[in-house]
């Protein structure tokens, strides 16, 4: 691993193209923090973008903490591994990209994938209503979208039906991010009727007797998310369910690459999942998605779902449906510089 001479962090804010609703808030602008670790001549890239609900430190924390490891690190320190904090992904997201451009590798390459696309998955957010809901998904079929992941709560699963009505080939899955208790399994056994690829986090991450009885009557497989905040939780995880949701910018690459060793032997499938990253921090899931021990379609999708203008040239986009791992990802510094409320720089 390259020692980095340098290491700068911009606390951003961007505004989002479309807000996203879920069963735990609504997010219409992105704050996360970027983070660039130069040395030998190059310079690697990683993003904390926490999630209320969703990871275990937030923005302030991410920020404070990433400040200090940025002078440590330039010292000549060793950066000090939290499990599950987004500041520590982040940083191992920087030194990996860093020592692949160092080595000649793609992120991807470097991380054991391929260079080849991956299936791209549109979030679409939790609808107000059916006819919102159907514009949504025919807008992801006509941008080339084969498969689409719909946030759910218990007032809303009941649309799901009208959206495999509607399209009978298109790859679907479910997220009710820990929405329901026991009084909703049989609205979640009522899903089996159609074809789902997933139902992805029905119960909060403690709830494992619930989890428990409905993987005993429900043949669509149980994907958890939010219950997988570190390296144990997964093979907890296998007693009732099938799949598990990694999330790198939670995990960062090097726990990530362990996590699908664990699930793979825990014989849980695999999707990687993100938390709605700029495309600083979506080039870590694009090439992680690409590893063979990914075996559900991921939650990646183009820029312009989420951003107006993108933090990276050119943008992620869909091609036919997919999205193509970068050779070496190029960041706009002028729109980090932009959307910057506080930018901190490190150097020996």
């Amino acid at each position: 691993m390259i020692r980095p001479a340098r290491i700068r962090l911009w606390d951003v804010t961007v505004p989002m193209r479309h807000g996203l609703r879920t069963a735990t808030g609504s997010i219409y602008r992105r704050r996360s923090i970027i983070v660039a670790a130069t040395g030998d001549g190059h310079t690697g890239w990683g993003e904390a973008a926490p999630v209320g609900g969703h990871t275990l430190d937030t923005a302030d924390d991410a920020w404070v903490l990433l400040v200090a490891e940025a002078g440590r690190i330039v010292a000549g320190g060793e950066a000090v591994p939290i499990e599950g904090s987004t500041a520590t992904a982040a940083v191992d997201t920087a030194l990996t990209d860093l020592a692949a451009r160092a080595g000649g590798y793609s992120l991807a390459i470097h991380l054991g994938g391929r260079m080849e696309p991956v299936p791209a998955s549109l979030v679409i957010g939790l609808p107000r209503s059916a006819h919102e809901l159907l514009d949504d998904v025919a807008g992801a079929v006509a941008a080339g979208y084969r498969h689409v992941k719909v946030k759910i709560d218990p007032a809303t699963v009941h649309l799901v039906s009208a959206v495999r009505h509607g399209h009978p080939s298109l790859g679907i899955a479910v997220d009710a991010n820990g929405s329901f208790d026991a009084t909703g399994i049989d609205r979640l056994v009522a899903l089996d009727s159609l074809g789902l690829d997933y139902v992805e986090q029905p119960f909060p991450g403690d709830a494992i007797g619930t989890l428990t009885e409905l993987h005993d009557v429900l043949a669509t497989p149980i994907c958890l998310d939010e219950s997988i905040r570190r390296l144990a939780d997964i093979t907890t995880a296998a007693g009732f369910a099938d799949a598990v949701a990694l999330k790198p910018g939670r995990l960062g690459p090097s726990l990530t690459l362990q996590a699908l060793g664990v699930a793979a032997r825990n014989g849980l499938g695999v999707k990687i999942g993100g938390l709605v990253e700029t495309g600083v921090g979506r080039n870590l899931l694009v090439a992680m998605a690409t590893h063979p021990g990914v075996t559900l379609p991921s939650d990646l999708a183009a820029s312009d779902r989420y951003f107006e203008q993108d933090l990276v040239t050119p943008p992620w986009r869909a091609s036919e449906g997919h999205l193509i791992p970068r050779q070496a990802l190029i960041v706009d510094e002028d729109a980090l510089h932009r959307f910057a409320t506080q930018h901190h720089d490190t150097a020996r």
